[in-house]
């Protein structure tokens, strides 16, 4: 595979593709992607995850929904923007929608996505788990686009 056709995409010569997912309170849903891109993208990702008004922690049945999925756990915290790092960021994907990007300052050049994910907050556990699958099929299709099938070895 010639590295120079994958312009947007990791390569092995490249340094970890850095990704922000942003929600509200950094409670559920950005959490939950954190941890399953953390997952996904092993040592050629680096993930973080930010609220635009952080609630300070996140919530029992985010953690359980990622255990039952099998997703690690283990450093998720809910924190604001101010609280990550936002240099050097590729892609900042906002789970509210649109308007999730606008909280960003301005100097954050990083590909910029919107998905609605809806909001499981205290909802049962089950509403949980369903939006935890609907992320985590929305990670896997991001990671596959930022990161190429196993190199050849050369």
């Amino acid at each position: 595979m010639d590295e120079a056709l994958l312009p947007r995409r990791y390569t092995a010569a490249m340094r970890p593709v850095s990704i922000l997912f942003i929600c509200i309170g950094n409670t559920c849903r950005s959490p939950m992607a954190e941890a399953i891109a953390r997952a996904l993208g092993g040592d050629s990702l680096v993930a973080h995850s930010a609220g635009i008004a952080p609630t300070g922690r996140v919530a029992s049945s985010t953690l359980e929904a990622l255990r039952a999925l099998g997703y690690p756990c283990a450093g998720l915290a809910s924190k604001g923007l101010d609280e990550v790092p936002l240099d050097g960021l590729d892609v900042v994907v906002s789970l509210i929608g649109p308007a999730g990007l606008a909280w960003l300052p301005a100097g954050v050049a990083a590909r910029r996505v919107a998905w609605t994910i809806p909001d499981p907050y205290g909802n049962d556990i089950a509403t949980y788990l369903a939006v935890a699958r609907t992320i985590e099929e929305r990670v896997r299709a991001l990671v596959d686009d930022l990161l190429p099938p196993e190199l050849p070895a050369r």
